[in-house]
């Protein structure tokens, strides 16, 4: 692993790409993503063609958000004052302010039952996290087949 590479570079998995479908706006986006987005946003400053995530309009837009580890506090804020649905990858920490801030909006949090191996960039390894990950969402519910990779008990007598 490249000393340049942290949590901030990882990407969503092909396999959760997938089972989450498509959304209207992937904010934390950069050019390896596997999301299907309408509109994306790219955390790559260097990238000058596209917004950034936290100053674009969100208005209604179904969003995805695997924001970056070494600063959630604006994404939770973002999602906590968005009237649309949503869904966020993150890792599994309430013992933290972003989480707590989080919470303020009453979503639903689904831990994932086994360890997130993130892509890395290009030539670099997949890497497992060293920390449960957990879908947060509102508004917004994972397929069938996604519910099978969460702590969702419930799930199926919801259906």
């Amino acid at each position: 692993m490249s000393e340049r590479m942290g949590t901030d570079d990882w990407c969503t998995p092909k396999w959760i790409a997938d089972l989450v479908g498509s959304f209207d706006l992937d904010p934390c986006s950069n050019t390896r993503s596997h999301i299907i987005a309408g509109a994306t946003c790219s955390l790559d400053h260097a990238d000058e063609e596209r917004r950034d995530g936290l100053a674009c309009d969100w208005s209604d837009s179904s969003v995805w958000c695997n924001p970056p580890y070494s600063g959630v506090m604006p994404w939770a804020r973002k999602l906590t004052e968005h009237a649309g649905p949503w869904c966020a990858l993150l890792k599994l920490d309430p013992t933290t302010k972003w989480w707590v801030e989080l919470m303020r909006s009453m979503p639903t949090v689904a831990p994932l039952r086994k360890r997130v191996r993130f892509e890395g960039a290009p030539g670099e390894p997949t890497m497992t996290a060293n920390f449960p990950s957990v879908l947060v969402y509102s508004a917004w519910r994972p397929s069938r087949e996604l519910a099978a990779h969460l702590w969702l008990p419930t799930y199926a007598r919801a259906a």
